[in-house]
């Protein structure tokens, strides 16, 4: 009987002095051996970046004697004073105003008899206006205005940009805010006055946890509405008087099938005597006041560039409704007279030098006046080529050779 005792109060001091092991444990990190208490410290501490700001918080863990806790940055020189209740679990600081900088802050906790904490050391970024001032707005990748509405397609979005602002007034002069998100690609603004700027912007969140959006600088942009035509919708609208293709092959089409600089690939008008000057028209499909255009002769044949068949003085007229008797009468406006040289100011052909035929090649522009009317019809006088008195005498073999031809303006609906 006395051994069961015995051994039963040794069971029992064996399973009490682990528990109390554990309950001394909790306060382990607060006590030191010679019997100075350390305040539990800040845990888990967060920065939030501001503009001229940054907020830091923590959990204040198990240690109920906390009463205060101070937060000091640029080497301790500089710092505020917390005061803490003891059922507060999460403390939160706003300090502010700051410089725009990274800082390095140290938070130290302390009890209601000035012990103090180990510290712990936090870093965080205050942004300002050199900041907000490097944003760059998410970037515009194409505009298309169809006389009308205005599509925008937008680049790809930073990671950090939470959307677009833009404005923009519209042909009832009434003003119209939209916010297009960072995932969006395409915006369509209906209505779209283009002697109005469109304003945008982009906001930004610098990281995830901070505090204040920041706007990229407000860009002001006029949108052109001058575009490049598509030819889809061209068609031949032969008229009577106008000039026909050689053999029915060289036809007016191939002049907007956005092919050049390749042989028999071109517009060729009938080779015979008094062809000049003579006419072709087309339909566009679409109304436009025509900005500007772009010819390419032929250029693979040494005796028609710059020379017989490269139309050197013309005039583009255009209508909306032209005389189906073929006349060029009031129903045709004038959109332009052209007269042009080559680079060198040579007889060409032949003689052609090295700038004249790059130019042929890439192409020759010209630019209609302002206040051009809208048209659709379009019609081509050629009045004169580049070909030689001599040889003009000689073969008497003056014709129209066209490669492409492009134009800009702006749709009209």
């Amino acid at each position: 009987m006395m051994k069961n005792t015995v051994y039963l109060i040794l069971t029992a001091i064996i399973l009490v002095f682990p528990s109390c092991k554990s309950q001394e444990s909790i306060y382990e990190e607060y006590v030191v051996p010679n019997g100075h208490s350390y305040p539990g410290r800040a845990l888990d501490v967060v920065t939030h970046s501001g503009k001229e700001r940054i907020e830091i918080e923590w959990k204040t863990g198990a240690d109920p004697k906390l009463v205060k806790a101070r937060i000091s940055w640029n080497n301790d020189t500089e710092g505020v004073d917390i005061d803490l209740q003891p059922d507060e679990p999460v403390v939160r600081k706003m300090i502010e105003p700051l410089d725009e900088n990274t800082y390095t802050f140290l938070i130290r906790t302390y009890d209601a008899r000035g012990n103090v904490s180990v510290p712990v050391e936090a870093t965080g970024t205050v942004y300002g206006e050199m900041f907000e001032s490097s944003l760059q707005s998410r970037r515009i990748k194409s505009r298309l205005f169809d006389g009308q509405d205005l599509t925008l397609e937008w680049d790809q979005a930073d990671h950090t940009d939470l959307g677009v602002r833009l404005t923009y007034t519209d042909i009832h002069d009434e003003t119209h805010t939209v916010t297009v998100d960072n995932s969006a690609t395409v915006s369509f603004l209906p209505d779209f006055n283009v002697d109005q700027p469109l304003l945008y912007y982009s906001s930004f969140k610098p990281d995830s946890l901070a505090i204040d959006i920041f706007q990229a600088p407000l860009i002001s942009t006029m949108i052109d509405p001058n575009i490049y035509l598509s030819k889809d919708t061209w068609a031949e609208y032969p008229l009577s008087g106008d000039v026909e293709s050689v053999n029915g092959t060289y036809t007016l089409r191939l002049m907007w099938d956005e092919i050049v600089n390749t042989g028999g690939n071109f517009f060729h008008s009938v080779d015979a005597p008094n062809t000049f000057p003579c006419t072709f028209t087309w339909d566009l499909g679409k109304k436009a006041i025509l900005s500007r255009m772009k010819m390419w002769p032929r250029t693979d044949n040494a005796g028609d560039r710059w020379n017989r068949s490269q139309v050197k003085r013309f005039e583009i007229y255009g209508s909306l409704a032209p005389n189906p008797d073929g006349s060029l009468d009031g129903s045709w406006a004038l959109l332009g007279a052209f007269d042009y040289a080559a680079p060198s100011g040579g007889p060409g052909g032949s003689a052609a030098t090295d700038a004249d035929i790059a130019l042929a090649r890439a192409g020759i522009d010209f630019e209609f006046p302002a206040g051009a009317v809208t048209a659709r019809y379009i019609r081509f006088k050629a009045i004169s080529t580049f070909i030689t008195d001599a040889e003009k005498e000689a073969n008497n073999n003056e014709r129209v050779l066209i490669s492409e031809i492009s134009f800009w303006g702006r749709l009209i609906r």
